[in-house]
């Protein structure tokens, strides 16, 4: 159940999908959003070429021009204010906050009293960067406890998700959340497992059908070989899907700090929105 969303929002149009799916999910849950808006002091106190993603202590405060932090300050009220105007038009509850701080360690520290953190792929200072999926972006996943859905440049509605099972605890509770979205919002369900052995990939896909089966829901089954992420794009070219969805991996005392390398090379990959279970 998805009581609470928290969305992360600065300039860039992966921004605007990501409330856009927020949106769409707080209508089906009838959650409550909050927005939040961190004031990167990285880039208030250091040049946007250093990416400084994998510093997980908190840097030290150093003294800003008030004129600077003002400006920031207005910034970030003018797109929380839009925010709260386009949450409050779909009728739900919406509250909105500014935080000062690295972003990926706020939003993944707020998470926690959340049920779901939506963010786009890339922010505004994506330009700065090469890779398909921001620092940011990635940070958060690393350290989260709650599921993330990572939004694209452009938003649709979901009608249709792959969902990714290998019967992992993660990859269960992403198939319990696919579930509910299936009931709830009518989205059509297609599991596929990649697996180069069969047998045994048939063994794990049953142990979905399992699940599913006795709920009603319908769904499509599919067993392929390969390397997971080439078989998701292969597949996603097949069969066109609106999200996927699958677990994180690492279920050490330092899971903040591993990925699951099937779950980071398809959140880096594919080009469609992804949530990902803890």
């Amino acid at each position: 159940m998805i009581r609470s969303i928290l969305v992360a929002v600065d300039a860039s149009a992966h921004a605007r999908a990501a409330l856009e799916h927020a949106i769409e999910m707080g209508r089906l849950y009838q959650a409550r959003v909050t927005g939040l808006y961190v004031l990167d002091i990285r880039y208030l106190e250091m040049p946007p070429s250093l990416d400084y993603s994998y510093t997980f202590e908190a840097v030290p405060p150093t003294v800003v021009p008030a004129d600077v932090m003002e400006k920031f300050k207005s910034k970030s009220e003018r797109i929380l204010e839009d925010l709260r105007q386009a949450v409050e038009k779909s009728g739900l509850p919406v509250e909105t906050r500014t935080e000062e701080g690295v972003p990926g360690l706020v939003i993944a520290d707020m998470g926690v009293t959340h049920d779901l953190v939506v963010m786009g792929k890339r922010g505004e200072h994506a330009k700065w960067g090469r890779d398909l999926l921001g620092s940011t972006a990635e940070s958060v996943v690393r350290r989260s406890a709650t599921p993330v859905l990572l939004a694209e440049e452009q938003s649709r509605p979901v009608r249709k998700a792959l969902v990714l099972f290998d019967g992992s605890h993660p990859a269960v509770r992403g198939l319990k959340m696919a579930a509910d979205l299936a009931e709830r919002g009518a989205v059509k369900l297609r599991i596929l497992t990649v697996d180069d052995e069969p047998e045994r990939g048939r063994a794990t896909l049953a142990e979905a059908k399992a699940y599913l089966e006795p709920l009603g829901l319908e769904a499509a089954y599919s067993v392929l070989p390969g390397r997971a992420a080439r078989t998701v794009a292969f597949s996603l070219s097949e069969d066109p899907a609106d999200l996927v969805i699958l677990g994180m991996r690492g279920q050490s005392p330092l899971h903040h700090l591993i990925l699951g390398r099937t779950t980071e090379q398809v959140m880096r990959s594919v080009g469609l929105p992804v949530l990902l279970v803890p």
